[in-house]
């Protein structure tokens, strides 16, 4: 009885230290991840990763990991080669296949999530018009029903006047995205040439660029808290 007890408590102990080393790889590894792919993809800061699965040795083991989440807090992409940030970029990661000595991980597919705030978009935008030099500007806000609400605004004698807002879609066709609004819809700007000139910026298709390799664009969507921003891949590498 004695003997057995003692067994009870050798095979306790043991698989209180399996799980003790289990864990410890864990939070190891999912540190090493954070850091090789805050390397790869140019991070200013340090991104959450959370390996699911129990036990996480035995995947190790297997050179595979059945689903990892990355959350990345601001991502910079590119509108018009012009910087946009897009923020709580949150993407699951699933089948990823451990290579090269454990150095590289490739996800068979990833769907993420992120936003770009108003108040971000604004400032690309106006970075972008204040290119073409017309004194024409705008500022986004949300118009209800997934439509983006646009703030005109026009620069003379050194001030800058809303002179009206107009609601308009977004559109997304492979990377490039554009607004429509009604041409009619648009308020009176102090001349037709700044009118004409509104609209055609307005119109105008846009390249965002600059997602992780194996990333696309998928969806963009203008909600309460910003444009919201869906990925989708195959075969995305994420660190190596």
């Amino acid at each position: 009885m004695r003997a057995l007890r003692i067994s009870l408590i050798v095979v306790v102990v043991l698989a209180v230290l399996a799980t003790i080393a289990d864990r410890v790889a864990l939070y190891v590894t999912q540190n090493e991840v954070a850091s090789r792919v805050q390397d790869r993809l140019d991070l200013e800061h340090e991104p959450s990763v959370s390996i699911k699965g129990i036990p996480f040795l035995t995947q190790v083991f297997d050179s595979e990991l059945g689903h990892v989440d990355l959350g990345v807090k601001s991502y910079i992409a590119t509108v018009d080669d012009q910087e946009l940030s897009i923020q709580n970029l949150d993407v699951e990661l699933d089948d990823v296949e451990l290579t090269g000595g454990f150095t590289e991980a490739t996800a068979a597919t990833a769907h993420g999530e992120g936003i770009i705030s108003y108040t971000e978009l604004t400032r690309a935008y106006g970075e972008l018009l204040a290119l073409s030099g017309n004194g024409f500007g705008v500022e986004f806000e949300y118009a209800g029903d997934g439509r983006l609400l646009l703030v005109l605004q026009a620069s003379a004698l050194g001030q800058t006047l809303d002179v009206g807002e107009v609601s308009g879609e977004v559109n997304l066709e492979g990377d490039k995205v554009s607004l429509t609004v009604d041409e009619d819809a648009l308020p009176d700007l102090p001349d037709e040439d700044m009118r004409r000139a509104a609209q055609e910026q307005i119109n105008q298709e846009r390249t965002i660029a600059g997602l992780p390799e194996g990333l696309s664009l998928t969806s963009l969507e203008p909600t309460e808290e910003g444009v919201r921003v869906v990925v989708d891949g195959e075969n995305v590498r994420v660190s190596g």
